[in-house]
């Protein structure tokens, strides 16, 4: 085996062999947490002991895109909840349930349901993965959650106000249609909301570390590997020894046989 074939026992982290000739290459005992071995060639390749997943980098990348979406998730469930409450009221008071009270009341209670669910999204993605950070991610919502009510309750109340307004001209005009129009809007919203917190709850477990799409691994060995968020999909894995490989969080071939 050539000097240039000759992976084991090195930190991959992160590198990419993305399309390369890497027939008969030797990996063993190697870190390849985070590598892209896409449309590789690994034909005869030693895999044994690797260690795959994901690298820090990626850990840090998917934390920032948890972020990202717990707080679209909460901007949503936010918005949800304040068009719910006021086309209540406006349906059941009329515009005498409107004054600067119920406003007030309004936007409070829509600046928790943000920092509630900003909170549950962020720390449940950390909880639900398995991995290191989750008391990270707890500083991290309370302190979204505080700035949120500071800054944030200004922003509600336009909201509000401008939830308001909206259903109550709505209802003036054709309170049947409102109605449903509303009903159909929420739905839409709810279902939306839901699938935005799925998503975001389950990012940082179900990310991808170490990459095998469409790699030729015909009679490759991951004797003893740690397997773990991995993606083999699309892979040839004809005659691959996986004997003792711990496999977890995987995405494997159709034909793949367990």
């Amino acid at each position: 085996m050539s000097q240039s074939l000759n992976f084991a026992n090195q930190n991959l982290c992160d590198r990419s062999f993305k399309g390369k000739n890497l027939i008969g290459a030797d990996f063993s005992g190697a870190d390849l947490r985070g590598c892209d071995f896409c449309y590789a060639n690994l034909k005869d390749a030693n895999f044994t002991n690797v260690v795959t997943g994901k690298s820090q980098r990626q850990k840090f990348s998917f934390s920032i895109l948890a972020f990202v979406m717990a707080m679209v998730f909460a901007g949503t469930a936010m918005i949800t909840s304040i068009l719910l409450i006021t086309f209540a009221i406006v349906f059941i008071l009329g515009t005498a349930g409107i004054n600067r009270e119920v406003g007030y009341g309004v936007a409070i209670v829509a600046t928790v349901v943000f920092a509630v669910g900003f909170t549950i999204t962020f720390t449940g993605s950390f909880t639900i993965s398995g991995g290191k950070g989750v008391e990270v991610a707890i500083v991290i919502s309370l302190v979204t959650a505080f700035m949120s009510g500071l800054f944030g309750a200004n922003l509600a109340k336009l909201l509000v106000t401008g939830a308001f307004n909206a259903i109550a001209n709505a209802l003036r005009i054709n309170s049947l249609a409102s109605l449903l129009l509303f009903l159909a809007i929420e739905l839409l919203q709810i279902l939306g909301s839901l699938y935005l917190f799925r998503l975001a709850i389950n990012l940082l477990r179900s990310g991808i570390g170490t990459k095998f799409r469409y790699a030729d691994l015909s009679r490759a060995s991951f004797q003893n590997a740690n397997l773990i968020s991995c993606d083999f999909s699309s892979a040839t894995i004809r005659d691959v020894n996986w004997q003792k490989s711990q496999i977890s969080r995987c995405k494997m071939p159709s034909n793949f046989d367990s």
